[in-house]
C-alpha cells in the first residue's frame, strides 16, 4: 500500500472478523449439528419443562386486565427460577433470563397496570427469586436463536448464572501468522479454534419452552 500510495483495502478483514464474530455466537448459543456439538440453549442435559400460563402474547391480546396478564408472566418466570433453584439443591438462584425477541419486546411494550407507571419488563427485574436471594436485578436480554429453539420449534426461555466454574466455552482467539513480503503482497493466514460449550453443572440452568 505504501509502495502504491493507496490505503489498504479492510474490507476483506472486517468481514473476515464479522464472519468469525457470527461462527462463535452460533457455537456458544447452538452448537453445531454437522459435528453433533451443542450450545448454551439445546444441552440435552439441561432441563426443559412448558410455562403453565401459555404463550405470552396470547395472554396480553386476552380478555384479561393488565394486572393479570403482568401477574401470570411473573409467575411463569418465577416458577421457572424456581424450578432451577430447587435443581441446585437450593443453593444457586440464576441471574441471568434470556427470552426470545418477540416476548422480550412484549414486557417492554406492556405495562404492567393501567396506571401505566412501568412496563412488565422493569417490575419483572426487581420482583423475582433473583432479587430476592441475590440482591441485585435478573440481567433479562433477547436472543435471536430463543425463537424458534424450544422443542418443536417452540419458544424457549433460558435462565442461567454465568460462571466458568458452572458453564464455559474453550477457544483460541483468532490471531495470525507473521506477515510475509511478496513484492507488492503481503501474505498472512489468520485462524482460530472454536470448542464446544461445557456444561460442568448443567442443573445449574434451564430452559421453559411455550412462552
Amino acid at each position: 500500500a505504501q509502495n502504491v500510495g493507496r490505503p489498504i483495502d479492510t474490507q476483506k478483514h472486517d468481514g473476515m472478523k464479522l464472519k468469525h464474530e457470527m461462527d462463535v455466537d452460533a457455537q456458544v448459543y447452538v452448537g453445531d449439528s454437522d459435528l453433533g456439538a451443542t450450545g448454551l440453549l439445546n444441552n440435552p442435559e439441561v432441563e426443559v419443562a412448558n410455562v403453565a400460563n401459555g404463550d405470552w402474547a396470547d395472554l396480553v391480546n386476552g380478555a384479561d386486565t393488565t394486572s393479570k396478564v403482568a401477574d401470570k408472566i411473573v409467575a411463569d418466570v418465577n416458577n421457572f427460577l424456581h424450578r432451577v433453584w430447587e435443581n441446585t439443591g437450593w443453593t444457586m438462584v440464576p441471574e441471568l433470563l434470556r427470552l426470545p425477541p418477540k416476548q422480550f419486546s412484549l414486557l417492554v411494550a406492556t405495562k404492567v397496570s393501567d396506571a401505566g407507571n412501568m412496563s412488565i419488563l422493569q417490575y419483572l427485574q426487581t420482583n423475582n427469586l433473583c432479587y430476592a436471594q441475590n440482591g441485585r436485578q435478573l440481567d433479562i436480554q433477547p436472543i435471536k436463536w430463543l425463537q424458534t429453539g424450544g422443542e418443536g420449534s417452540a419458544t424457549r426461555m433460558f435462565a442461567y448464572t454465568k460462571r466458568k466454574d458452572l458453564v464455559r466455552f474453550p477457544m483460541v482467539p483468532m490471531q495470525n501468522t507473521p506477515i510475509e513480503h511478496r513484492d507488492l503482497n503481503q501474505l498472512t493466514t489468520y485462524y482460530c479454534l472454536l470448542g464446544e460449550v461445557e456444561w460442568v453443572y448443567p442443573e445449574t440452568g434451564g430452559y421453559a419452552d411455550g412462552i
